[in-house]
């Protein structure tokens, strides 16, 4: 399993900046759009690419809502160097057949303008309609959770031969110790937020939800932000 697990559902369009990446109505992934026409999300989404549409302005992500613009995609841009079994640069750009109107609901979330890395213990917030129990359906409303960055050593010792933790990832573990929180199924791709800044994209986990197991999140770097920037 990699909705939010563990959250509470968010005040509605008070992330106006999130992206719905469905297909048949389906939210596969979440994303934040970045540019007018862009959508910044992950690379390991599995796309069908005649069926995917793009949609902004949305609380309940799976019925129409007035405030929603939707889109199909026109361009897909994955980090060339992606690696699907090494899970490392797991990041895309996704370009919107239209231009998307910016008013209270629909926001572009600025790139960061700091790259230092994220410290331990920072907290961050992290929003989807992915599902929200292990083997549960997926969120009708859009929900949040908070955590907390992990060291990359105790990371990388809990995922073991599963993945190795580079310094283009972060990890992030649910901060309430008596519920537990994490990105899951349907939020790959969406923004991680951290002490107010777009620091990183839900990328992988283990066990949803699981208290000691962290979720994975690439790094916004100043290598991948260079990479956006000549794109768009």
């Amino acid at each position: 399993c990699t909705d939010i697990i563990g959250g509470h559902k968010v005040r509605p369009h008070s992330w106006p900046c999130m992206a719905a990446i469905q297909t048949k109505n389906s939210t596969v992934c979440g994303g934040a759009l970045v540019g007018k026409q862009w959508v910044l999300t992950a690379a390991h989404c599995e796309l069908n690419k005649s069926e995917v549409r793009v949609v902004l302005g949305a609380h309940q992500a799976s019925i129409a809502e007035k405030e929603q613009q939707i889109f199909k995609v026109m361009h897909y841009f994955p980090n060339p160097q992606f690696g699907r079994s090494s899970k490392e640069n797991d990041i895309m750009l996704l370009k919107l057949n239209g231009i998307a109107k910016l008013n209270k609901f629909v926001q572009l979330l600025p790139l960061p303008d700091s790259y230092e890395d994220i410290k331990p213990g920072t907290t961050c917030k992290v929003a989807g309609w992915g599902v929200t129990s292990k083997c549960g359906k997926p969120s009708k409303y859009l929900r949040k959770t908070t955590l907390e960055i992990v060291g990359r050593k105790s990371c990388e010792s809990k995922y073991g031969s599963y993945a190795k933790i580079t310094s283009n990832m972060l990890c992030a573990i649910g901060k309430n110790k008596f519920s537990k929180g994490d990105a899951c199924q349907g939020d790959s791709g969406g923004p991680l937020i951290c002490a107010g800044q777009y620091s990183g994209i839900v990328s992988f986990g283990k066990e949803c939800g699981s208290r000691h197991m962290p979720g994975v999140y690439t790094r916004l770097t100043e290598k991948y932000i260079d990479w956006i920037k000549k794109i768009i």
